[in-house]
């Protein structure tokens, strides 16, 4: 039985700039620092990542120090590593340039330690330099990141504000602090929530592998764990402060490049097809965030036409996948290919 309560995976690229506020939120959750056991793996940084690493495995036993001699290029086997050297029952996520809130390990082990739970999910805040928003719950009617994060152009932001965005992700179910849901299968809406990891605690033998995507390889890994779980929402708990910062040194997932995009899309249709064989009924309710996403990426990415050829015939063969859907799933489809022209 492991001395720890927790413990948390942290993959690190280049975060020099950040890693120690990401490491001090750990070390000052109400938890207390003792019951977590800390597993970062570096990715093979050439920035002084390394150093910050190794000065708080000094400091605290319960850190623990993996480097890699080559980059592995993305954060999913890291994570499968990081998995290898924990001990404790439950596994937690965070990112080098993200930070916890004080009670999060805390709100999150209580949950899934005393009702039975084999997931604990809670919410984010998504900051900008300038504003945050909550993350969206199908639980709450309030203003959310789903609506206002896409920061698009006026004449589309209003179609998607007005017109889209109720559309997808129609009027908020009854709120609830806390949401049991016993079968993902025939209680969906929570699929409709970004996958974002470092929100949930997952029970050690619910532990999925990460697939080798560059992006998305937590969309997989959410259903890998959903179905056949029990999950619970905890609607008022905010877990991370997820910054979202464009200064070049972050991880992959905030820089627009093709893979990362190609990734993204190919891992979508990997999930689709998991659904499928699940035989979960309504697949269409998983694209509703996924298409924000999808648009931002192409409309910032600087393709050549051959990439956008690939790009585009990989939504193809999802359109492929919802000819048989329904006509929600197809005609939300067909969005993405006329918003991301």
């Amino acid at each position: 039985m492991s001395e720890y309560k927790v413990s948390i995976i942290m993959p690190v690229f280049n975060a020099e700039k950040y890693l120690r506020d990401s490491l001090d939120s750990i070390v000052s959750q109400s938890i207390g620092v003792e019951n977590i056991e800390v597993v970062i793996v570096n990715d093979a940084s050439t920035d002084s990542s390394a150093s910050i690493i190794d000065e708080y495995c000094e400091r605290y036993p319960n850190f623990k120090a993996i480097h890699l001699a080559e980059n592995c290029g993305a954060p999913h086997e890291p994570r499968n590593i990081a998995f290898t050297h924990t001990t404790a029952d439950y596994i937690m996520f965070l990112d080098a340039d993200d930070t916890y809130t004080p009670t999060a390990c805390e709100a999150l082990y209580n949950e899934i330690s005393s009702s039975g739970a084999d997931v604990a999910v809670g919410r984010y805040w998504r900051v900008y330099d300038d504003c945050r928003f909550i993350s969206y719950s199908p639980y709450d009617s309030r203003d959310n990141d789903i609506r206002t994060y896409p920061k698009f152009p006026p004449v589309l932001g209003f179609i998607w504000t007005r017109i889209l965005y109720p559309i997808l992700y129609g009027k908020a179910l009854e709120y609830s602090d806390r949401v049991v849901i016993e079968d993902v299968k025939t209680d969906p809406a929570i699929l409709k929530m970004l996958p974002a990891i470092w929100t949930k605690i997952v029970r050690r033998e619910k532990f999925a592998e990460f697939k080798k995507f560059t992006a998305g390889e937590d969309l997989n890994f959410v259903l890998d764990v959903f179905f056949n779980s029990k999950i619970v929402l905890l609607n008022d708990e905010v877990i991370v402060n997820y910054s979202m910062r464009f200064d070049g040194d972050l991880s992959i997932t905030k820089n627009i490049k093709f893979q990362l995009v190609l990734d993204t899309i190919k891992s979508y249709r990997q999930a689709i097809e998991k659904c499928n064989l699940e035989g979960m009924e309504d697949v269409s309710t998983m694209i509703n965030p996924f298409l924000v996403n999808y648009i931002n990426l192409l409309r910032q990415g600087d393709f050549t036409q051959s990439e956008k050829k690939e790009l585009h015939d990989e939504i193809s063969a999802i359109d492929d996948i919802y000819k048989n859907k329904g006509i929600m799933g197809f005609a939300l489809v067909k969005l993405i290919r006329i918003l991301s022209r």
